[in-house]
């Protein structure tokens, strides 16, 4: 029996060193071995160095560029700053200012941002998009010929700067632009010295942020002279209700147009702030102020453009559009840029007529709005300029503002209008309350010798 005792002892104490054994090597409890963490990589931080034209001393300090028409803009404080040319005689003091999403012309707050998005063209052709949340800026792009930068606006870091065409085409392409506006302006004199900022075009972006069709949206926003900030806001008569019609080859005028009894075409605007009289190859545009008459563009001859009698400019292409202020649009065509009009074309509201230039033949006019937004969709646009009646410093009433700001090629079939925005200055009036004589030509057609 002792010796039967003795050996289930031994068994025992055999069977506890082995599970000791087995508990050390598979660390139980408390004993298991300590692993030491894997430890984390201090992060590598990429500094981007400013190229081309874009200037910064340091990441977190402002930055700068200069464009290639000599335009600045500064970005620093959560807020971006553009101004003139450091070598334009009178452009001291003027400036456009978003600071945050909210704009400025000089001191003078105008506006917020209608979205997030907002783009502004410069004079030249540079672009800035911009985008903010929260009434912040949070970064802003310039694309400017072969320079493409971006910049974190909250914490003044580079995200990207390149001096390549390629790149710089391919990034603005891929980023849509929001509500799109300009800014233009003369600074030779310092009595006829001004900023102007207006909007071009609203674009989209899908939900993979793809740009959509640029849509053309065109306005007076302000301007800004060196003494003063006018803001400026359409305003509007209220216009006639117009209920549609079918729409009938009989040659018989409707709507606003009439024809005279000298057989020309007369058509006066439903807000009855124009009036276009259409006499074969020769179409005047008038604008009215109450029942006066003080403003006049011209088209004549093949084709050359007049502005109160002034000759401004001859066309560029085969068609040419007029975007008045109040919402109507004409469209001519010639055979070429050196060639009588041949083909005029009026929308309005629900209003389209069509007229052949050569004998005043009518060929289409009706109030249908159906068919005036499908026929306006399928005539191309050409160069296209508007007219729009400012207020300056000196008179309410103001003078009128002449600007090209798009030229639409016709697109292929299927595609979308194949739209170029590049606006520029045509011409001005003086006010007829001043100065109803001064008549300021702006473009340089190298054609003519005297413009």
């Amino acid at each position: 029996m002792q010796l039967a005792r003795a050996a289930r002892m031994r068994g025992w104490t055999a069977m506890a060193a082995i599970v000791g054994a087995i508990a050390l090597l598979g660390g139980c409890g408390d004993d298991k071995p300590k692993v030491a963490p894997i430890p984390t990589p201090t992060p590598t931080t990429i500094t981007i160095t400013p190229a081309g034209r874009l200037v910064q001393s340091a990441q977190g300090q402002p930055a700068s560029f200069t464009t290639l028409s000599g335009w600045r803009v500064e970005i620093a404080g959560g807020a971006l700053t553009v101004k003139p040319s450091a070598a334009a005689t009178h452009g001291a003091g003027f400036q456009y200012v978003s600071r945050g999403t909210r704009e400025l012309l000089g001191r003078q707050e105008l506006r917020s941002w209608a979205g997030d998005r907002r783009s502004m063209i410069l004079p030249g052709g540079a672009k800035l998009t911009m985008w903010g949340q929260g009434g912040n800026l949070l970064r802003v792009s310039i694309y400017d010929g072969d320079n493409s930068h971006e910049i974190d606006v909250l914490t003044m870091t580079i995200m990207h700067s390149q001096v390549n065409t390629t790149v710089a085409e391919s990034r603005d392409q891929g980023e849509h632009d929001g509500e799109t506006g300009h800014l233009a302006g003369t600074f030779s004199h310092p009595d006829y010295s001004w900023l102007y900022l207006g909007n071009l075009y609203t674009q989209a972006g899908s939900a993979t942020r793809a740009p959509q069709e640029k849509i053309v949206a065109s306005a007076a926003l302000g301007r800004q002279f060196a003494g003063s900030i006018i803001p400026h806001t359409a305003t509007l008569p209220v216009l006639p209700a117009e209920t549609d019609a079918t729409c009938e080859a009989d040659g018989i005028a409707r709507g606003g147009l009439q024809r005279t009894s000298g057989g020309q075409f007369e058509y006066r605007s439903r807000s009855g702030m124009w009036v276009m009289k259409l006499d074969k190859h020769t179409i005047t545009l008038t604008r009215l102020v109450g029942d006066k008459a003080h403003f006049t563009w011209e088209v004549w001859g093949d084709p050359h453009e007049n502005l109160n009698g002034k000759h401004i400019k001859d066309w560029e292409v085969t068609s040419r559009t007029l975007m008045m202020d109040d919402g109507t649009k004409i469209t001519m065509h010639a055979d070429g840029p050196q060639h009588v009009v041949h083909t005029t074309s009026i929308y309005d509201g629900a209003q389209s007529h069509e007229i052949g230039n050569a004998g005043n033949v009518l060929r289409h006019s009706c109030v249908n709005a159906t068919v005036a937004r499908e026929r306006e969709t399928r005539e191309w646009d050409g160069e296209t300029a508007q007219l729009v009646l400012l207020p300056t410093d000196k008179s309410a009433i103001g003078g009128l503002l002449v600007q090209n700001i798009y030229t639409e090629t016709a697109p292929a079939v299927g595609s979308l209008p194949l739209r170029s925005f590049l606006p520029v200055l045509l011409g001005s009036t003086g006010e007829p309350d001043v100065n109803p004589n001064q008549i300021n030509d702006y473009y340089d057609d190298p054609r003519l010798s005297y413009t």
